[in-house]
Order: C-alpha cells, then structure tokens, then sequence
C-alpha cells in the first residue's frame, strides 16, 4: 500500500477526526472537514482501521478557515480551529447525538456554547522533556514546544512566556516534569513539578518577574511546599466564598461551569440530595443554597479536606462531607435522598454505585459526564430509567471534548 493516498471525508469519528475510506477500511483523520478531498499519510495501519495524517487538502470545505493559533495541528490540544464555533458545535451535537441513540434517545439536545471560544480556561498542564516545556501532540507521548495558548486566561499566558525564558536561563529542564498554571480572577498560581529540588531562590527570582498576582509552588513526589506569593486563589461561585489551592479541582470553564450548576439547580427535584463524586464541595455548596439536606461524598483526602473548609467558611450547616468509596458509601444511604447527583471521572461510574441507585425509588438522577461513552455505557446499566433531557455544555471549545448533563427519572411503566 502506498504511504500516501488520496480519500473524501465522509464522516466524523468519535473525537470529531474525519472518516474516509482506503481499501475498503475505514480511516481517521484529525482536521480536516467532512467533504473535503485530502491527501493523506498512512501512520499506524491495523486490521480494520488506519489512522492517517493530514498532508493537503485538495479540495476544501466552504466552512474551513485558517487556524488561529500557529501550533494547531501540531500541538494536540485543539481539534477545531480549521472551521468556526458555530460548526464545532453542530459536529459536537451530531456526535452525541448518534452516541444517545444507543439509548433508543431521539429527544433535543440543547447545547450551551462557551461564550468564550479562547482565551477561557483557568489551568493548563505542561509537560517538560527533551528541553521543551509545552503540551502532548495528538496520540503521541512527544512534546510540542509552546510559548502561548490560545485557549488560556491570560495570566497564564503571561507566566507561560517568562516560565519559558526563566527555565531556558537555568537549564533546568532535566529538574522539571511537569508545570500546572491555575487562574482565579486576576490571580494565578504556578505548581512545579519536580524530579530534584530547585533552590528556593531561583524560584523567588521568577516571581519577582511576575509580579505580585502570582504564587509558586513547589511539588517533589508527595512532598507539597508553598515558596512564595499567593497561597490560595479565592473567588466567588453563586455567592459562595471559595478558596482554591494548585492542586484542587474545578471546571476549567468558569462561564460554561456557572451555566452547568444553574441548569443542576433548576432539575433538582425535592429537600434531600446526594452528590457522588464531589471533589472540593464547590457544587455541594451550590446545591445547599436550594436544598434543605445535601451530603457530599468523596475518595480525595485533600478534596475532602477542601470541602470541609468551604462548608466551615460558607457555615453551610445543611452540609455533610463524606471522606470515602461511592461505591462503598452510597449503598449505605441512599434510600434517604430525593435526588441523586453524579459527577464521576472520565472511567464512569462503579457497578456497586449503579446497583445502589437501581435499589432505590429517586425522584431524580442527575449524570454530569466529561466522557459520553462511559455516561452510555452507565446509563445501559440502569434499569427502569426514563431520560427525561439530555444537554451539551461545551466546557472545552476548539477541543474534541465536551460536558453532557442527563436528566433521568424512574420509569413507573416499568415498574
């Protein structure tokens, strides 16, 4: 077979790559558009599928536009910037979509944009290799040397540029594996990652290249060490006083996210609710503004920890944190909730927290899913539901990825 070939996109796959034909096998495709005419590179080949790589278009697409960003296509973190947003969500839509017919769902699907396309996301991570600093190509353990985002606030974007110079200056790549920015507001905090100790010193001369709305952390294997600047980012969510460090969890699309926990806050159906996969306690807190009982559980020690502290400074009194297993609490209690909340990690949900939902007569089930394959296959598992409403939040715009939110029911038909 030749490494080269011509093919016409037909389709979209599952992260939004296009899909063509060789010989009979069906062939992925990242950025390109379905119509187009390309020339490709064939890069892995298997029994039934190849995966091919972009080397010209021949014939393009009406909705194809140049890409914004000079890294797109090489780094991996974009999937979208060859046509507009308003295509993105259409292809987003058609896939999920097509995923939700597994469930025998033919409703709407209502999709929230990001009212941002860039320049909207709080944290990057970065990875460190071969004297590079930047973020993984498309399927590849390789680095793509970046001094910029596109899609990053620009606090980050700022440190990024100085990171770069600052590590440049001490070579210090083989001391770095990794470096996370987060930013709240007008506040960023920088998390390094480190195989050895860098001096403390050096790490206060970038700060004071950065300036006061910055802090520096400091992390060698478990061992976590504040260096210098800020502490914390604080913030406010639904009038809720939050506290984050570098290493907490949050939505990385702080528009997309506060439409995401009001649409949770209008499906909640009754006084008593559960939220499973909690994290940090930001949408627990949330949901006791409406709620007259909310216990919250979650596996992460120091997410746990957070919890407590965003219960203790908010003095949310109808709060009980849970530090512990889903699939061990949530058989334990559920029989005292009118609602069921589930945020899980992209692997889904454990059978032992489906067989604990199946046991009990809710009133509802709310499924907020960053994986649309795992929110399938978990909401196969359940038996006698009803999808009530499916909505798409896109969390991650220009990405291949997006949030879903599913309204579910017990279907008294069934029962």
């Amino acid at each position: 077979m030749e490494n080269k070939i011509t093919t016409t996109i037909i389709d979209y796959g599952y992260d939004g790559e296009g899909v063509g034909k060789v010989n009979g096998k069906v062939c992925f495709v990242p950025y390109v558009l379905k119509d187009e005419q390309v020339e490709i590179r064939i890069v892995d080949e298997k029994k039934d599928f190849i995966y091919g790589k972009l080397e010209k278009v021949i014939l393009p697409s009406h909705k194809r536009i140049k890409a914004r960003c000079p890294y797109f296509a090489d780094c991996g973190g974009c999937s979208y910037q060859h046509t507009d947003y308003v295509e993105e969500l259409e292809i987003k839509r058609q896939l999920a979509e097509r995923q939700l017919k597994k469930l025998n769902y033919n409703g709407e699907i209502k999709v929230h944009p990001s009212p941002n396309e860039y320049n909207y996301r709080n944290k990057i991570k970065l990875f460190v290799e071969d004297k590079k600093i930047g973020l993984k190509r498309r399927n590849s353990n390789e680095i793509s040397a970046i001094d910029n985002c596109d899609l990053a606030e620009n606090l980050i974007n700022k440190a990024l540029h100085t990171i770069n110079i600052f590590v440049k200056t001490h070579d210090l790549y083989d001391k770095l594996e990794n470096i996370v920015l987060r930013q709240e507001g007008e506040n960023c905090l920088i998390n390094f990652y480190v195989k050895t100790p860098i001096d403390n010193n050096l790490m206060k001369q970038l700060y004071d290249n950065l300036g006061q709305n910055y802090g520096i952390y400091h992390t060698l294997g478990k061992k976590k060490m504040h260096i210098c600047g800020l502490k914390f980012l604080e913030t406010k969510e639904f009038s809720l006083s939050c506290r984050f460090s570098p290493y907490s969890f949050h939505q990385v699309n702080d528009y997309v996210c506060q439409k995401l926990y009001k649409r949770v806050l209008d499906e909640v159906n009754g006084k008593n609710v559960v939220n499973c996969y909690s994290g940090n306690g930001v949408l627990s807190g949330v949901l006791c503004q409406k709620c007259q009982k909310v216990t919250a559980i979650e596996l992460g020690k120091s997410e746990h920890e957070e919890a407590e502290k965003l219960k203790q400074i908010n003095k949310l009194q109808n709060l009980t944190n849970i530090n512990g297993d889903c699939a061990d609490v949530l058989p334990k209690i559920v029989n005292s909730f009118d609602t069921i909340i589930i945020d899980p990690p992209r692997k889904g949900v454990d059978k032992k927290v489906i067989q604990a939902i199946d046991n009990v007569d809710f009133k509802k089930l709310i499924y907020i899913s960053c994986n649309i394959a795992t929110l399938i296959r978990d909401l196969q598992r359940l038996k006698d539901i009803k999808i009530e409403c499916v909505e798409l939040f896109d969390m991650f715009a220009r990405t291949g990825e997006y949030e879903m939110l599913a309204v579910i029911t017990k279907d008294k038909k069934s029962l």
